[in-house]
């Protein structure tokens, strides 16, 4: 009697544990899918944002290409300044710090999800991380250098103002003009564009890559958990 005694009360407590485990389980699940449908909103903006940028980039490179005096010189001065503006992925990775940090990946019982977000955080700290970093260790400061030698940053202000540039180009045609004897800056200049759209390019076959990741990842604890998003 008193070893069936132990036994059930031993069982009892197992079932404890596991009823306990399995609602932290739940509360990850609850907040990693709330993770991620930030991180897909994120993902969204950014995909948007890199390929108006490349746009961008195309439209100023055919400028680049034209005759000196067949150029928008307007179009230029509101296109430059764009060069140097940047938007980073925001991860929000609460959740999977904590089970990281916390050795709680073991709560994730389903070893699809859990091989899934593994993935999908490296993805992001190795891939999307180091195309963040060359940008702004290596291009955006080539970028900008060149552009300091060949444009009056004066004018930056009116970037937004395309009746402003036009009307100081009407008043004074030089003004906008880029000063004499700069082709080969203008043509290394033309040149690091190139690289630039390159690697928006791919950022932005990244990016897709990652929302997809993150879009799947989201239905797969859906139907696991029957997770919704918390109203706000």
């Amino acid at each position: 009697m008193l070893f069936l005694a132990v036994f059930c009360g031993s069982l009892a407590e197992l079932q404890v544990e596991h009823y306990i485990e399995h609602q932290r389980e739940k509360r990850y699940a609850q907040t990693l899918f709330e993770d991620l449908v930030n991180d897909t909103i994120d993902l969204h903006n950014d995909i948007e944002f890199w390929s108006r940028m490349i746009r961008k980039a195309d439209s100023l490179r055919i400028e680049i290409e034209k005759p000196e005096y067949a150029r928008n010189q307007a179009l230029i001065y509101r296109l430059v300044p764009n060069m140097n503006t940047n938007n980073t992925f925001l991860y929000h990775d609460r959740t999977i710090q904590q089970l990281k940090s916390s050795g709680n990946f073991r709560l994730i019982r389903k070893k699809d999800i859990a091989d899934s977000i593994v993935n999908y955080d490296a993805w992001i700290q190795k891939t999307i991380n180091d195309i963040e970093n060359i940008y702004g260790r290596v291009v955006s400061p080539q970028l900008d250098q060149l552009a300091n030698r060949l444009f009056n940053s004066g004018f930056y202000k009116f970037r937004n103002s395309k009746a402003k540039l036009d009307s100081i180009q009407q008043k004074d045609p030089g003004a906008l003009r880029i000063p004499a004897g700069k082709d080969d800056v203008l043509f290394e200049y033309y040149n690091t564009l190139n690289s630039y759209k390159g690697l928006a390019q791919s950022r932005v076959r990244f990016l897709y890559y990652q929302l997809q990741s993150g879009i799947n990842l989201i239905a797969m604890i859906k139907k696991e958990y029957s997770v919704t998003p918390i109203e706000k």
